[in-house]
Protein backbone atom coordinates (compact mmCIF):
# COMPACT_ATOMS: atom_id res chain seq x y z
CA UNK A 1 0.00 0.00 0.00
CA UNK A 2 1.12 3.33 -0.93
CA UNK A 3 0.40 6.41 0.20
CA UNK A 4 1.95 9.52 -2.20
CA UNK A 5 1.65 13.31 -0.69
CA UNK A 6 3.26 16.22 -2.60
CA UNK A 7 5.04 18.96 -0.16
CA UNK A 8 5.29 22.07 -1.86
CA UNK A 9 6.19 25.16 0.23
CA UNK A 10 8.86 27.13 2.05
CA UNK A 11 10.12 26.20 6.03
CA UNK A 12 12.96 26.91 8.06
CA UNK A 13 15.82 24.22 8.49
CA UNK A 14 18.37 25.08 11.42
CA UNK A 15 22.19 25.13 11.33
CA UNK A 16 23.17 23.24 14.50
CA UNK A 17 26.97 24.41 14.60
CA UNK A 18 26.45 27.89 14.47
CA UNK A 19 22.54 28.63 15.72
CA UNK A 20 21.55 30.22 12.47
CA UNK A 21 18.20 29.54 10.38
CA UNK A 22 18.31 29.51 6.65
CA UNK A 23 15.12 29.36 4.72
CA UNK A 24 14.89 26.27 2.25
CA UNK A 25 12.17 25.67 -0.20
CA UNK A 26 11.63 22.39 -0.52
CA UNK A 27 9.25 20.30 -3.74
CA UNK A 28 9.03 16.48 -3.23
CA UNK A 29 6.99 13.64 -3.53
CA UNK A 30 6.72 11.61 -0.28
CA UNK A 31 5.62 7.85 -0.26
CA UNK A 32 5.06 5.98 2.66
CA UNK A 33 4.44 2.46 1.59
CA UNK A 34 2.69 -0.47 4.67
CA UNK A 35 4.17 -4.05 4.27
CA UNK A 36 3.41 -6.77 6.32
CA UNK A 37 -0.39 -6.35 7.88
CA UNK A 38 -0.97 -7.98 11.48
CA UNK A 39 -4.77 -7.20 12.18
CA UNK A 40 -5.18 -3.35 11.49
CA UNK A 41 -1.49 -2.34 11.37
CA UNK A 42 1.86 -3.41 9.87
CA UNK A 43 5.35 -4.66 11.02
CA UNK A 44 7.15 -3.25 7.80
CA UNK A 45 7.15 0.70 6.34
CA UNK A 46 9.46 2.14 4.07
CA UNK A 47 9.96 5.32 3.39
CA UNK A 48 10.48 7.04 -0.42
CA UNK A 49 11.38 9.66 -1.57
CA UNK A 50 11.18 10.92 -5.27
CA UNK A 51 10.54 7.66 -6.56
CA UNK A 52 13.56 6.62 -4.75
CA UNK A 53 13.86 3.93 -1.26
CA UNK A 54 15.11 6.09 1.73
CA UNK A 55 14.79 3.24 4.35
CA UNK A 56 12.95 0.63 5.58
CA UNK A 57 11.81 0.09 9.34
CA UNK A 58 11.13 -2.77 10.52
CA UNK A 59 8.85 -3.75 13.90
CA UNK A 60 5.65 -6.08 15.65
CA UNK A 61 3.89 -6.08 18.22
CA UNK A 62 6.33 -7.04 21.06
CA UNK A 63 9.21 -5.40 18.83
CA UNK A 64 9.11 -1.97 18.70
CA UNK A 65 5.45 -1.66 17.99
CA UNK A 66 3.09 -1.92 14.74
CA UNK A 67 2.70 0.46 11.99
CA UNK A 68 -0.09 2.54 12.37
CA UNK A 69 -1.67 4.21 9.21
CA UNK A 70 -1.85 7.27 8.26
CA UNK A 71 -3.38 8.85 5.80
CA UNK A 72 -2.20 11.57 4.61
CA UNK A 73 1.13 11.48 6.68
CA UNK A 74 1.67 14.12 9.05
CA UNK A 75 4.98 16.00 7.86
CA UNK A 76 6.73 19.37 8.56
CA UNK A 77 6.24 22.55 6.58
CA UNK A 78 9.60 21.81 4.91
CA UNK A 79 9.24 18.50 3.62
CA UNK A 80 12.04 17.63 5.79
CA UNK A 81 10.51 15.02 8.32
CA UNK A 82 7.68 12.78 8.84
CA UNK A 83 5.72 11.70 12.02
CA UNK A 84 4.77 8.11 12.33
CA UNK A 85 3.06 6.35 14.81
CA UNK A 86 3.98 2.26 16.44
CA UNK A 87 2.39 0.73 18.84
CA UNK A 88 3.94 -2.06 21.18
CA UNK A 89 1.22 -4.94 22.79
CA UNK A 90 1.12 -7.72 24.78
CA UNK A 91 0.11 -9.53 27.29
CA UNK A 92 0.64 -9.34 31.10
CA UNK A 93 -0.12 -11.48 34.04
CA UNK A 94 -1.97 -9.83 36.85
CA UNK A 95 -1.78 -11.16 40.97
CA UNK A 96 -4.96 -12.92 40.79
CA UNK A 97 -3.57 -15.10 37.54
CA UNK A 98 -5.54 -13.88 34.85
CA UNK A 99 -4.02 -12.41 31.52
CA UNK A 100 -4.69 -8.41 30.56
CA UNK A 101 -3.59 -7.26 27.51
CA UNK A 102 -1.54 -4.07 27.02
CA UNK A 103 -0.82 -1.48 24.40
CA UNK A 104 2.32 0.96 24.19
CA UNK A 105 2.04 3.78 21.62
CA UNK A 106 4.94 5.54 20.74
CA UNK A 107 5.69 8.30 17.90
CA UNK A 108 8.78 8.82 15.77
CA UNK A 109 10.62 11.87 14.00
CA UNK A 110 12.38 10.71 11.06
CA UNK A 111 14.22 12.69 8.57
CA UNK A 112 12.64 12.57 5.29
CA UNK A 113 16.18 12.77 3.66
CA UNK A 114 18.06 10.07 5.63
CA UNK A 115 15.15 7.48 6.94
CA UNK A 116 17.45 8.85 10.65
CA UNK A 117 15.05 8.37 13.76
CA UNK A 118 15.29 11.79 15.58
CA UNK A 119 12.84 11.13 18.35
CA UNK A 120 11.05 8.38 19.77
CA UNK A 121 8.40 9.19 22.55
CA UNK A 122 5.14 8.26 24.12
CA UNK A 123 2.28 10.47 25.78
CA UNK A 124 2.04 14.41 25.58
CA UNK A 125 5.47 14.90 23.58
CA UNK A 126 3.32 13.07 20.45
CA UNK A 127 0.02 15.64 20.70
CA UNK A 128 3.09 18.17 19.73
CA UNK A 129 3.29 20.05 16.24
CA UNK A 130 5.54 20.67 13.55
CA UNK A 131 6.81 24.83 13.10
CA UNK A 132 8.13 26.90 10.26
CA UNK A 133 11.16 27.10 12.30
CA UNK A 134 12.34 23.72 12.36
CA UNK A 135 10.98 22.72 15.63
CA UNK A 136 8.37 19.74 17.22
CA UNK A 137 6.45 22.07 19.67
CA UNK A 138 5.36 19.94 22.75
CA UNK A 139 4.70 20.42 26.31
CA UNK A 140 7.53 17.82 27.29
CA UNK A 141 10.40 19.66 25.51
CA UNK A 142 10.12 22.86 24.36
CA UNK A 143 11.86 24.41 21.81
CA UNK A 144 12.75 20.82 20.85
CA UNK A 145 14.93 21.41 17.48
CA UNK A 146 14.54 18.60 14.68
CA UNK A 147 17.69 19.17 13.31
CA UNK A 148 20.14 19.89 16.23
CA UNK A 149 18.55 16.51 18.24
CA UNK A 150 20.02 14.28 15.20
CA UNK A 151 22.22 11.91 17.00
CA UNK A 152 26.17 11.07 15.91
CA UNK A 153 28.71 9.26 16.93
CA UNK A 154 30.04 11.44 19.29
CA UNK A 155 27.15 11.22 21.32
CA UNK A 156 27.83 7.47 22.22
CA UNK A 157 31.36 8.08 22.67
CA UNK A 158 30.92 10.73 25.01
CA UNK A 159 28.26 9.11 27.04
CA UNK A 160 25.38 11.21 26.00
CA UNK A 161 23.70 8.21 24.57
CA UNK A 162 23.76 4.45 25.19
CA UNK A 163 22.72 1.81 22.78
CA UNK A 164 19.92 -0.09 23.45
CA UNK A 165 17.25 -2.81 21.35
CA UNK A 166 15.03 0.53 20.91
CA UNK A 167 15.14 1.43 17.45
CA UNK A 168 16.11 4.58 17.87
CA UNK A 169 18.68 3.88 19.81
CA UNK A 170 20.38 1.16 17.98
CA UNK A 171 23.78 0.16 15.64
CA UNK A 172 21.86 0.71 12.37
CA UNK A 173 19.91 3.88 13.28
CA UNK A 174 23.21 5.65 14.21
CA UNK A 175 24.96 4.75 10.72
CA UNK A 176 21.76 6.33 8.90
CA UNK A 177 21.80 9.36 11.21
CA UNK A 178 25.86 9.97 11.23
CA UNK A 179 27.15 7.91 8.21
CA UNK A 180 30.64 6.76 8.76
CA UNK A 181 33.20 9.03 6.28
CA UNK A 182 36.29 10.88 6.20
CA UNK A 183 35.24 13.53 9.30
CA UNK A 184 33.82 11.04 12.03
CA UNK A 185 35.82 7.70 11.02
CA UNK A 186 38.20 8.35 14.13
CA UNK A 187 35.11 8.26 16.16
CA UNK A 188 33.86 5.49 14.84
CA UNK A 189 37.41 3.40 15.42
CA UNK A 190 37.43 4.53 18.72
CA UNK A 191 34.29 3.43 19.77
CA UNK A 192 35.03 -0.12 17.87
CA UNK A 193 38.12 -0.51 20.03
CA UNK A 194 36.29 1.18 23.25
CA UNK A 195 35.68 -1.80 26.13
CA UNK A 196 33.05 0.81 27.47
CA UNK A 197 30.74 0.08 25.04
CA UNK A 198 29.49 -3.40 24.46
CA UNK A 199 28.51 -4.74 21.07
CA UNK A 200 26.99 -7.88 20.36
CA UNK A 201 28.60 -9.74 17.29
CA UNK A 202 25.96 -9.02 14.77
CA UNK A 203 26.49 -4.95 15.93
CA UNK A 204 30.31 -5.07 15.54
CA UNK A 205 29.72 -6.97 12.27
CA UNK A 206 27.87 -4.03 11.03
CA UNK A 207 29.98 -1.03 12.37
CA UNK A 208 33.04 -3.27 10.80
CA UNK A 209 31.49 -3.87 7.31
CA UNK A 210 30.36 0.04 7.27
CA UNK A 211 34.29 1.08 8.54
CA UNK A 212 36.04 -0.87 5.51
CA UNK A 213 35.73 1.51 3.18
CA UNK A 214 37.13 4.85 5.92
Amino acid sequence: MILPIIVFGSGSYGNASTGSVEEEKSTRILDIRYGDPVGERYRTLTILSDGKVVRTLGGGNERGGAFERTDPPLVSPNGHFVFLTQVESGEAGTPDGSVMHHEVAYCELVEVRSGCIVARETGEFCGGTFTRGGLWDNPIYPNFSLVTEIQGAKDYLEGRLKFTDSPISSVENLLVCDPPDADNADVYRTILNSKLLKFDSAQRELLERKMKSH
